[in-house]
């Protein structure tokens, strides 16, 4: 069905370019992806790939992997779309659970599957020779994507979307809307992670409105003056991402997004200091985007203009058109205007449910008490409606949280770390503000633990789990209660760093004095450790994600970095040095100027370009 829709584009504009992939040095047409995507198919079909099957693919940034994905449609089949840099263990739950009749993925990856299911070096080269590939039939209510979420139970869930439901979305971001549109002529930056369902938007909305799709390195995210430097080299108009990645590149540089005429933003409250800053300089609409993975990317949206000094919140705002948005009591009874209430969606945007997992499914897709023709989706999230009709968000009913833009369950989290042997008891917090929002773990050794449990439970957590659900890990002697006797995760969350609360860090180690025999860029590099981790002390052998650090701030790391020594190390070069040491080291490469590393060490810098 979906596949058809793309074939019509293709009809449209043949020449244009869809796809382009410039540190590759690639791009495909609209007429190159399709013959490339019949290739994929016609693999596929040959493996016995076809309706009611799913396909998974693991595959880096490229064009390839926009074929693959094209290509699983055209053989009738549904992807499921995953992440390479997740944990091998993850990968192979993902295929497991699924059910994958194949996965398509690289030679580099190849070796995370069972060697009988995998397809690999598919290429992005359009197809030589065969007759097209004949599509199978393919019910609007068969699944398109399976996109994998947390889950309460401490086990991901496959989230099916279904043709339907992404093509009603697609409708109303492909169509006369100027606020959501896109158009021939628009190029959309693809930074999004394939296990994020905005790349639903990123792709198939570009790929349906005759624009062009261009892949750029996921790194941009982190770094607002590159992202500002390459979104004006490569003409980017369009863009949407992650609430926590647009207050990042506000606070960093928010002319960062001045080029664009479209930036959608979701997953968590936008802060309007962060949107006035961007709109003093945005040529284009800044929209506040929301949705849950099980109502297809996003289903209720608000244009951002007019934020002053006096704007406390940013509304979540009104559905697209043919949704309804309810806002229901406790007994599923419409509340008042201005009425805190749970909100539930209805309409062609709702999935398919969870993928075999039917008891989770009808917990949140609940029949509508009054209409037996009308399904709902219970979302978790608290709301209230303007006398307008704008919806604000209030927050959840649950412990659902968002990371980065990534939907995580704290249960997942909880349960995992309970079945950990050396844990007798844990609980996870979500803690900080804005960009800074991070997971924090407390942990109650077992009576059997070493002293540097709260390292090792950490490294088995990051075997299993994605980067941005691996929480920092403190012990502790006990879980605070309430009076009820419940986990108080109020004070939880109100503690400080392990060192502030006379707790046991990652390392084992109570508070210390700052490490001797340190080289002056170890000291230079440990300062700007130390503020952005807000540690007291730190060792050559320290690892940044193990003391706390994320992806963000491994951006804000770097940041400084070239400021304060004026040289450009790729990101990526600090996630294979993660230790204090092996960072300094990686520097040195790139040669700093002795006397800016002396002028940090002795605490007066020197100003950027001096």
């Amino acid at each position: 069905m979906l596949d058809t829709l793309f074939t019509k584009q293709i009809e449209r504009t043949p020449d244009a370019v869809a796809v382009s992939h410039p540190d590759a040095r690639e791009q495909l047409t609209y007429a190159e992806l399709d013959r490339a995507a019949e290739g994929v198919a016609r693999l596929l079909l040959d493996r016995g790939a076809g309706p009611g099957s799913f396909v998974g693919v693991c595959l880096p940034p490229g064009c390839g992997r926009i074929a693959a994905f094209l290509g699983v449609w055209k053989a009738g089949a549904a992807y499921v779309s995953m992440e390479p840099e997740q944990p091998v263990n993850r990968h192979r739950f993902i295929l497991a659970d699924s059910g994958a009749s194949c996965v398509i993925t690289s030679a580099e990856l190849a070796d995370r599957f069972p060697s009988e299911l995998v397809l690999q070096d598919v290429g992005t080269a359009p197809a030589a020779g065969g007759a097209p590939v004949d599509p199978p039939v393919v019910a609007p209510d068969a699944p398109a994507i399976v996109y994998y979420t947390s889950g309460t139970t401490g086990t991901p869930k496959g989230v099916l979307v279904g043709h339907a439901s992404i093509a009603h979305f697609l409708a109303n971001v492909t169509g006369p809307d100027p606020d959501l549109s896109l158009a021939p002529g628009d190029r959309t930056a693809q930074l999004t992670s394939p296990a994020f369902d905005a790349i639903t938007y990123e792709i198939w909305a570009t790929l349906l409105s005759g624009a062009t799709l261009v892949i750029l390195p996921r790194e941009l995210l982190t770094d607002g003056g590159l992202l500002g430097e390459e979104y004006r080299r490569h003409g980017i108009t369009a863009m949407i991402t992650a609430t926590s990645v647009f207050h990042e590149i506000a606070l960093q540089n928010p002319a960062a997004f001045a080029p664009l005429r479209l930036l959608l933003v979701g997953g968590e409250p936008m802060d309007p200091r962060r949107a006035r800053d961007v709109l003093a300089s945005l040529s284009g609409t800044l929209a506040n985007v929301y949705g849950p993975t099980e109502t297809t990317t996003f289903v209720i949206r608000h244009v951002v203009s007019g934020v002053t000094d006096e704007t406390r919140i940013i509304p979540i705002g009104t559905p697209l058109p043919g949704l309804e948005a309810h806002v229901l009591d406790e007994e599923l009874r419409p509340v008042p205007d201005g009425v805190r209430g749970e909100l539930y969606m209805s309409g062609p945007c709702l999935s398919l449910g969870y993928l075999n997992r039917p008891e989770q499914t009808a917990g949140v897709f609940v029949p509508h008490p009054e209409r037996t023709d009308l399904a709902l989706y219970r979302t978790g999230d608290l709301v209230r409606r303007d006398a307008g009709g704008v919806l604000v968000y209030l927050g959840r009913t649950d412990h659902q949280v968002k990371i980065r833009g990534h939907r995580v369950e704290l249960g997942e989290i909880e349960a995992r770390l309970l079945a950990h042997p050396e844990v007798a008891n844990a609980c996870v917090v979500l803690r900080g503000t804005e960009a800074d929002r991070v997971l924090a773990g407390f942990v109650v050794p077992a009576a059997t633990a070493a002293p540097d449990t709260a390292a090792r439970v950490r490294d088995d957590l990051a075997r299993d789990l994605p980067e941005w659900m691996v929480p920092r890990l403190t012990v502790v002697d006990r879980l605070p209660l309430t009076p009820m006797g419940k986990v108080d995760r109020t004070a939880l969350a109100a503690l400080g760093s392990p060192h502030d609360q006379g707790g046991r860090d990652e390392r084992g180690t109570a508070p210390g004095t700052p490490a001797d025999g340190l080289s002056p860029l170890e000291q230079a590099l440990s300062a700007m450790w130390r503020d952005l981790l807000e540690v007291d002390s730190l060792a050559p052998e320290d690892n940044f994600f193990r003391m706390g650090g994320h992806s963000l701030l491994l951006g804000r790391l770097n940041a400084r970095i070239r400021q304060d020594l004026e040289i450009r190390p790729p990101l990526r070069a600090f996630y294979s040095h993660a230790t204090l040491g092996a960072q300094a080291r990686m520097l040195e490469t790139y040669a700093p100027d002795p006397e800016r590393v002396a002028a940090l060490v002795a605490g007066t810098g020197k100003e950027s370009g001096a």
